[in-house]
C-alpha cells in the first residue's frame, strides 16, 4: 500500500514500514521510517541477525526509531519493553500464534489459540501477556462454546495473573473490566476497569471497542458510539474496529448507519464472519427478512459452529412466518 495514503487514514505524519524474511535460522529484517507528508525517508535499516535474537532486535528497533523522531525512550517506556514480556524466542512465536488464531473467532481458532498460550507459559511461567492471552480467548469463548460457570472463573483467574506480574498492564485491564461486565454484573468495576486502561494506553483501540460495548447497554448510547468511532481513528484499516463502530450502531438502535458501517468491515475482511452475523440482524430489524436470511446464511459459510448464528438465522426465519425452517436451525 502507499505510505502517503496510510498516513492520510491514520492521521499521521510518520510511517515505520518492514519486511522479514526467514531462512531456516536466519533473519533478514529490512526497516524504513518515511515521513508522508513530502514522501522521504527518515531512516532506514536492514538487520541480519538469528531468530533468537528477534525479541532483542526488536526493542533495538524501537530505541533507534525513537531516536530518530527526536526523542528518547523514557525509563518507564524501556520497562515496558520488556515486563511481562518474555525473553524467550519460542515462547514468543507461541504467544504470537494464540493471538492469531484467538482473533479468527471461531471454534477451531480458540480451541488452537489456547494450546498456543498453554505452550508459551510451559516454557516461560512469568509471561504476563501470554496469560492475558488466555484471558482473552476464554472471555470470548463464553456462551458460544464454553458455559460461562466454566470459562469465566478461568478467564479472571488468566487476567488477575496478568496483571500481578504487571499492573500496567493495559490489555489485562480490558480483559478484567470485560470479565466484570459480562460474568461478574458489577458495572462499577467494569468502568473503572475500563478507564484503567485508556489511562495507561490512549491509544489502544479495543479498550475504547469493548468501552463502548459496555456503554451502550447501560443506556449512555451516544457515549457508545463515540468509543467505538475512536477505536476505529486509531485503526481505521482494522476490519474488527470498523465492526465496533457498525455493532455499536445495531446496539443503539440506528439500523441505516449500521448497516453501511457493517458493509465496509465486511469489505475489509470478507472471512469475518461477525460482519454477516451483525447486518443479518440489522436487516431483520428493518424489515428485510431475505437480506437477512441471506446474511446469516453467508456466516454459517464462514464459520458453521457458532450457536448465535444458527439462532440468528432461525430466528428469521420464524419472523417470516417459516416455522418448519425457524425449528429446524433453533434445534440444531
Amino acid at each position: 500500500m502507499d505510505v502517503q495514503k496510510i498516513g492520510e487514514a491514520l492521521g499521521v505524519q510518520s510511517i515505520l514500514t518492514g519486511r522479514v524474511a526467514q531462512r531456516g535460522d536466519d533473519l533478514t529484517i529490512g526497516v524504513e521510517l518515511d515521513d508522508v507528508r513530502n514522501g522521504t525517508q527518515l531512516w532506514g535499516q536492514q538487520y541480519n541477525r538469528k531468530l533468537a535474537d528477534l525479541l532483542a532486535v526488536q526493542n533495538d528497533i524501537a530505541r533507534e526509531v525513537s531516536q530518530r523522531l527526536r526523542s528518547q525512550l523514557s525509563a518507564a517506556d524501556q520497562q515496558k519493553l520488556t515486563k511481562g514480556s518474555t525473553d524467550n524466542p519460542e515462547a514468543y512465536q507461541f504467544y504470537l500464534k494464540g493471538k492469531y488464531f484467538t482473533n479468527k473467532f471461531t471454534k477451531d481458532g480458540f480451541g488452537k489459540g489456547l494450546d498456543y498460550f498453554h505452550q508459551a507459559i510451559a516454557i516461560d511461567p512469568n509471561y504476563g501477556l501470554a496469560y492475558n492471552g488466555l484471558a482473552y480467548n476464554y472471555i470470548n469463548q463464553v456462551d458460544w462454546f464454553i458455559p460461562p460457570s466454566d470459562a469465566g472463573p478461568k478467564a479472571r483467574d488468566a487476567a488477575n495473573r496478568a496483571l500481578a506480574i504487571d499492573d500496567a498492564d493495559a490489555d489485562a485491564h480490558v480483559s478484567r473490566a470485560i470479565i466484570a461486565h459480562w460474568y461478574e454484573w458489577d458495572w462499577v468495576a467494569a468502568e473503572r476497569e475500563f478507564k484503567r486502561a485508556i489511562e495507561l494506553n490512549p491509544n489502544d483501540s479495543e479498550a475504547h471497542g469493548y468501552y463502548s460495548w459496555f456503554l451502550a447497554p447501560m443506556g449512555r448510547k451516544d457515549e457508545a458510539v463515540a468509543e467505538a468511532k475512536r477505536s476505529q481513528q486509531l485503526d481505521p484499516l482494522s476490519s474488527l474496529a470498523n465492526f465496533i463502530v457498525g455493532s455499536a450502531l445495531v446496539f443503539t438502535r440506528q439500523w441505516d448507519p449500521a448497516i453501511e458501517q457493517v458493509r465496509s468491515a465486511k469489505e475489509l475482511d470478507p472471512t469475518f464472519w461477525f460482519a454477516p452475523c451483525f447486518l443479518g440482524r440489522a436487516y431483520e430489524y428493518k424489515g428485510r427478512l431475505p437480506e437477512a436470511i441471506a446474511e446469516f446464511q453467508r456466516a454459517l459459510e464462514l464459520e458453521k459452529d457458532n450457536p448465535e448464528i444458527w439462532s440468528g438465522l432461525g430466528h428469521a426465519y420464524a419472523l417470516l412466518g417459516n416455522r418448519t425452517k425457524a425449528q429446524r436451525y433453533w434445534i440444531i
